[in-house]
This record gives structure tokens, sequence and C-alpha cells, in this order.
């Protein structure tokens, strides 16, 4: 165990340093980062210095943002992006990072920024809290991925491949109703678009509701 632990810490170093440096080009990342989701093994590693760190299931976000060697000292925007097209590893990606308003605070004391200098929040001792993105609405596409990953895989995988919208594959789920938006240029433009988004049918039921509505604002007395 020993050994496979120090193994973790090894592709943990390896994963941070090739996202810190942009390096992606060289097909490793995805392979490191698909290891790490897939096994686990970012729950429980042992560093090069020696020292054992170990996360919580619903840690991942901590240890991405952590800086090395006890985390990657990453983003979580990056990581999303590296997963690209792979429904599977964005499923466990979004269980393993529930949306929140503010991350866990972490304890900068001597550890040192990217720059080689030690933090002010360091300096002072006071810890940092992890930056995080504001809580996601119900419409927000970040918001739309992780519920299509849970309940709809298969429609996940068309927005990913580029097939799809986040927002069509919401309507198509019947979490979001259809909406589209309306040139206000002149009547034509504004039919057309009616007419292209409804179909004939529906266009006629519009049309004549309009009538009717057109007739009552005329009987209105002034």
């Amino acid at each position: 165990m020993p050994g496979e632990l120090r193994e973790r810490g090894q592709l943990v170093a390896s994963l941070g340093s090739s996202l810190r440096s942009g390096a992606t080009s060289l097909g490793t990342v995805p392979k490191l980062l698909e290891e790490l989701l897939t096994t686990g093994g970012w729950m429980d590693f042992v560093t090069r210095l020696g020292d054992r760190i170990t996360y919580d299931p619903g840690e991942f976000a901590d240890f991405v943002e952590t800086l090395p060697l006890q985390g990657l000292g990453a983003d979580l925007t990056i990581v999303e992006k590296l997963i690209g097209q792979r429904p599977d590893l964005l499923a466990i990606l979004y269980e393993l990072t529930p949306p929140r308003d503010r991350g866990r605070p972490k304890n900068m004391d001597d550890v040192q920024n990217f720059s080689g200098h030690l933090s002010a929040a360091a300096d002072e001792g006071s810890a940092v809290p992890a930056p995080r993105k504001k809580q996601p609405n119900g419409n927000n596409v970040e918001n739309i991925m992780r519920k299509l990953a849970k309940d709809r895989p298969d429609l996940l995988e068309e927005v990913t491949a580029g097939r799809m919208k986040a927002y069509t594959a919401a309507v198509e789920a019947g979490w979001r109703r259809p909406q589209t938006t309306i040139p206000l240029t002149d009547p034509q433009a504004v039919a057309r678009k009616l007419l292209e988004k409804l179909g004939a049918e529906q266009a006629r039921q519009v049309c004549a509701a309009l009538t009717e509505l057109v007739v009552e604002t005329q009987d209105d007395p002034p």
C-alpha cells in the first residue's frame, strides 16, 4: 500500500505540473486526469516529501485548488475543459463537485505561491477561502450539465459532442420551456420567426389569438 500511495502522489504531482505549465498538447494530461477520477486516487496519496494527504469524496474542488504538493494548484474550469467530450468523466466530475457559494478555507501557513513568495494572507496568518463560482441557477449551463450527467447521460453525450445545445437538451428533458428571441424590427420579421419556430398550425393559433386581443383592446373604453 505505501508504494501505491507514493505512485498516486507522483501521479498528482505530474498532473498538477502539466496543468500549471499548460502542457496539454502532449496527450498525457487527459490520461492522468482520467486515472485520478476513475480510481479515486486523489483521495489518498503520499507526496514525494513523505506527507500522506487525504480528502473526502466531496472535497475534489479543494484537491484541485490546493497548492502543490497537497493538490493540483489548478482550477476546476481547466479540469472540465480537459475532460472534453467524455460524458462518463463529466458525470464523475459533477458528482464530486456539488455547486456551492464559497469554498472551505485553506490553511496557507508555510505554503508558497507559484512565484516563490509567501502570500500576504500567509504572512498575516489568516485563512484564505478557495475561489468558487456562485451557486448556479436553474437555467445556468453548468447546472443543466450537472442534471444531464445525473439523469440524462444520453442527452449529455449529445451536448458534449456538439450536436445539441445545453438549453435544447433541457427542453428535451422537460426541465425548461421552449423559448426564442423574436426580432422586433417589422411585422414580417416577427411573423417569419414565429412560423419558423412554431410551425403552420401553431402559427395560425397565435394569429387568431392576436386578432382576438387586438379586437378586445379596440373595444375597451378609453
